[in-house]
């Protein structure tokens, strides 16, 4: 027989550390091995590259799904249509089955996408990027941008101070990460930074670049195209009060996406960003 694939990509920084979590979660939990779980390995040299092309990174998503996963169904006997070929993931590996389901809408079945990253950069985490003189590290009242809380909802640590810590440890932190998928690459050959790292000042340049991986923007613009080949395969699930205020950008497409109509299934639901995959 050929076997159906579930495509497992894990969070941030998406290494094969996290695939026995995947196959504990999908195999042993479920009590369910009819299915073979593939764990897709998101790490690379500067983050996590989302299986998204970029310019900085490389044609990530073509490479998967026209050399891996053509090499990886001639190699094993699994099934070679979408309804055999699903994906999952967790964080910024509920981002990148996001965006693989809808970029190759027709290669894939379903996906079902936990706590994704920001899909509504209206809403990246805290911030508006899109918003006149926004500013990373200041929220329109004047206080400072957080980028995470703790289950009691006080601020942990704010999007100036993580940048501070990303300046120390170096290339392949989580901000620096989303400026190598997302931005175009500057004349220094590095990808053009969202913001400046002294002032927090958002330079709109690139931010209009990063419009082309906002999924919500996406979804919303190409909806007559996208509508019928993506029917019944979207499924998201987040946290009314995700730990690090990835909420805010689930709420706001799915609010977007009920006036367009559609099968799309967004469930918001109480907990945080771990909660909800745990269960504690």
């Amino acid at each position: 027989r050929a076997w159906p694939t579930l495509y497992v990509i894990g969070g941030f920084p998406g290494d094969l550390g996290q695939a026995r979590t995947a196959w504990w979660m999908w195999c042993d939990r479920l009590k369910n091995t009819d299915f073979v779980v593939a764990y897709l390995d998101g790490e690379c040299g500067t983050g996590h590259h989302v299986f998204a092309d970029s310019s900085n990174n490389g044609p990530r998503g073509t490479a998967l799904v026209e050399e891996f996963i053509p090499w990886l169904e001639a190699s094993y006997p699994l099934r070679r249509d979408a309804a055999g070929r699903l994906l999952t993931g967790h964080s910024s590996g509920g981002w990148s089955s996001l965006w693989l389901q809808v970029m190759h809408p027709t290669t894939f079945g379903g996906t079902w996408s936990t706590a994704p990253d920001p899909v509504d950069f209206h809403a990246f985490q805290a911030i508006d990027i899109y918003a006149d003189e926004a500013n990373a590290y200041t929220l329109a009242d004047g206080t400072p941008a957080p980028i995470a809380r703790n289950a009691n909802g006080d601020v942990v640590i704010t999007v100036r101070d993580f940048c501070a810590m990303e300046a120390v440890l170096g290339r392949g932190g989580q901000i620096n990460s989303f400026e190598w998928v997302f931005s175009p690459r500057g004349d220094d050959g590095r990808p053009r930074p969202l913001f400046d790292r002294a002032t927090g000042k958002v330079d709109p340049e690139v931010a209009e670049a990063w419009k082309a991986y906002d999924i919500h923007r996406i979804l919303s613009e190409r909806w007559g195209e996208l509508q019928e080949p993506l029917s019944g395969k979207i499924h998201i699930y987040m946290g009314n009060d995700d730990t690090f205020f990835l909420d805010e950008a689930v709420r706001r497409m799915k609010q977007g996406l009920s006036r367009l109509g559609g099968d799309v299934v967004i469930e918001m639901m109480p907990g945080d960003h771990s909660s909800i995959l745990y269960g504690d």
